[in-house]
């Protein structure tokens, strides 16, 4: 059964730490190592110094200097725990890929993380040791939960609605716009009673942060070994997570377009090559927009370096012809599988695990061919929310990079004790 509730969160002290917006930051899979450092550079109080850490003049690993900055942020009152449970309500205020203002409403919470056999957080990406690893040793250091899982709920009939109201009763108790350029306003709110009841019988679906939700579980379960399973539930039994409605109007998931870095047919046999599956006809103007506002799946934009830019249309409708049918429908329906296992592996003939450049901006990915010697480049829809749940609910793990949700949750507006 689902169970969440609210906790005593960490926050940082602006009087003492000084503007927020050199202080909390995206999550650290999305931060460069070069915006690592300026960030770093820009405040000893920046996240980064503890969710991007490096070794300090006092020696030992990294996660000993997180560890260390984490305690030095408390003992100089930058860092301050609540001193009652509470629910913390965040609105992220951005700007969309059209150049239209969205407003996205979201609220923290302790999960407790579910038992062996137990479906009711689903996720839809793979997830691999490397990563997991080194999350785990920062959290051993730290015993501190630093940024959320996010994670999408249904809500149709707004029952949740006047619980997040509270965001329009006050001013946000902390506003910070991280670089970038994502306005993040948090309040702390008492324990609601609606909150907590409304979640047994639901399924949690994770957006953003598989690596974080499988940190937590391993977590929790070297804990479990190491102290037992007597006396209740402990803290690290919960998972910090941040919540976000699939109806929310300002949900944004992103395509993520594909560079093409490598191929060993030319133009004349790509177009043979793909013309039993798809129709193909030269588009001028502004290709991204016509695979957008293309009225069905499997449509794609081909961008190429001498030979221009194409519109692709899967003739279908059995995708399963091209694909097999080892995966389930929901996997199928995916654009980005038709477009990997379909077009990248069994017709242009590229290896499984190829690498590929990844462009959330359609120009970037031009760009990539035009100047940058790829080849070419495909455009793609943006996943849609009821394929993620679809495929989620299936057991599918979508291909590596199938959305790109933003904004990502923020790190660093409040944060959830293990201890």
């Amino acid at each position: 059964m689902l169970e969440i509730k609210p906790f005593c969160g960490l926050r940082f002290d602006p009087a003492v730490t000084g503007c927020l917006d050199a202080v909390i930051t995206p999550p650290y899979d999305v931060i460069t190592p070069e915006e690592r450092d300026r960030l770093a550079a820009g405040s000893p109080w920046n996240m980064t110094h503890v969710i991007l850490p490096k070794a300090g003049p006092e020696g030992g690993s990294p996660y000993d200097s997180a560890a260390r900055t984490l305690a030095k942020w408390k003992s100089d009152n930058g860092l301050r725990r609540d001193d009652t449970p509470s629910y913390y309500l965040l609105r992220q205020t951005f700007t969309d890929l059209d150049g239209q203002t969205q407003v996205r409403r979201a609220f923290f919470a302790a999960v407790k993380l579910p038992e062996a056999g137990e479906r009711h957080i689903l996720g839809h990406e793979r997830t691999f040791d490397k990563p997991v690893e080194d999350r785990l040793l920062l959290t051993r250091a730290t015993r501190t939960s630093l940024g959320a899982v996010f994670v999408l709920y249904s809500d149709p009939e707004a029952r949740l609605a006047a619980f997040l109201r509270q965001m329009d009763a006050r001013p946000a108790d902390l506003t910070a716009i991280t670089f970038e350029g994502v306005r993040q306003e948090l309040w702390r709110v008492a324990e609601d009673p609606a909150v907590a009841p409304f979640f047994p019988g639901h399924t949690l679906y994770i957006a953003d942060g598989h690596h974080r939700f499988r940190t937590a579980c391993t977590y929790r379960d070297e804990m479990r070994a190491r102290e037992g399973a007597d006396g209740g539930l402990k803290p690290y039994d919960y998972a910090l997570m941040g919540f976000v409605a699939f109806e929310d109007p300002g949900l944004q998931v992103y395509a993520a377009h594909r560079v093409v870095k490598e191929c060993a047919m030319d133009h004349e046999q790509v177009m043979a090559a793909l013309a039993p599956w798809f129709d193909a006809a030269p588009a001028e103007g502004d290709l991204a927009a016509r695979v957008k506002d293309a009225p069905d799946d499997g449509v794609f934009g081909l961008v190429t370096r001498d030979h221009g830019q194409w519109l692709l249309t899967f003739k279908g409708p059995d995708r399963a012809a091209l694909l097999g049918d080892d995966r389930a429908k929901a996997w199928r329906d995916l654009d980005v599988a038709l477009l990997h296992r379909g077009i990248f592996e069994r017709i242009l003939g590229q290896p499984e695990g190829a690498e590929y450049g990844y462009e959330k901006f359609a120009s970037g990915a031009m760009a990539a061919v035009r100047e940058g010697g790829a080849p070419m480049a495909f455009l793609l829809k943006a996943t849609r929310a009821d394929q993620i749940r679809a495929c989620a609910e299936a057991g599918e793990p979508m291909p590596q990079k199938s959305t790109y949700f933003f904004p990502k949750l923020c790190t660093g507006a409040v944060m959830y004790p293990l201890d």
